[in-house]
């Protein structure tokens, strides 16, 4: 079985309406060749060829730009989108294609530990996808549909309920990491980083790039079940009818959003 999606999510703490920063992140995409936008936007509707100065005069100086798209249609096929001005739901999304070749998968992975560099996520995940069974018939395949769902922390699940849970590869920063609490994290399962930026990396498993679909449930499983003592992780409820999972604020998001 082959992956169907490579997702990159993340939640700044950092605005895109300062120069510096916005070409700091453009960088990353530009640097080597194999991620290079090949179109740009800034709205769902807009697409056009990749123009650098373009964006800078639209966002820096304009201030005429809310959302920047980003696109690539070569070997490498992309589409995401970043939230201009810093607020309380400042987002970034990027979907690589299933077709995305192995012997670049770690080259994934560093680019998004680079893109964590420059937002400083308060919560980010990164993760691949292997399409799910439903309705689940195995333990298995439950925790696969929670994993991948775990794993998609969009603003609609993520705001009202705090963190879902991790993917393959996990951010935390700002309150979210003092919520968890920096020594507590340090001794879970799977490989956990200090970074240079200030928050901490949780990788279901080391090189997890590499890893099976077995395996990382696996690992996966195990690095929730630690996390889930420290009772921030918002609280799943499986459906009866075996299709999903829903979600809802652990006491320590309900304390955060009373804030």
């Amino acid at each position: 079985m082959s992956p169907n999606l490579f997702s990159i999510i993340m939640y700044p703490t950092v605005s895109f309406d300062k120069e510096e920063v916005l070409c700091s992140l453009l960088d990353i995409f530009e640097e080597d060749g194999k991620f290079n936008p090949t179109h740009w936007g800034d709205s769902e509707l807009v697409k056009i060829e990749y123009n650098r100065s373009e964006i800078l005069e639209k966002v820096i100086f304009e201030r005429s730009v809310s959302e920047i798209y980003l696109h690539r249609d070569k070997s490498v096929k992309y589409t995401g989108s970043i939230d201009v001005k810093l607020t309380p739901r400042s987002f970034m999304k990027f979907n690589f294609h299933k077709s995305m070749p192995k012997k670049l998968w770690p080259a994934f992975f560093e680019m998004s530990d680079k893109i964590a560099e420059i937002v400083k996520p308060r919560f980010g995940v990164t993760h691949i996808f292997w399409k799910p069974i439903y309705p689940w018939q195995t333990d298995n395949d439950r925790l696969h549909i929670w994993m991948n769902l775990c794993s998609h922390p969009v603003p609609v699940k993520f705001l009202p309920n705090g963190p879902l849970g991790v993917g393959t590869r996990t951010y935390l920063g700002d309150h979210i990491l003092e919520m968890f609490d920096r020594e507590f994290l340090k001794n879970a399962p799977g490989s956990v980083s200090e970074l240079n930026w200030g928050g901490m990396r949780i990788d279901v498993m080391e090189h997890p790039w590499e890893a099976e679909l077995t395996i990382l449930i696996d690992n996966w499983i195990k690095v929730m079940g630690f996390l889930e003592t420290s009772h921030v992780l918002a609280i799943p409820s499986f459906d009866e009818y075996r299709m999903g999972v829903s979600f809802s604020p652990s006491s320590a998001w309900q304390e955060y959003l009373k804030k």
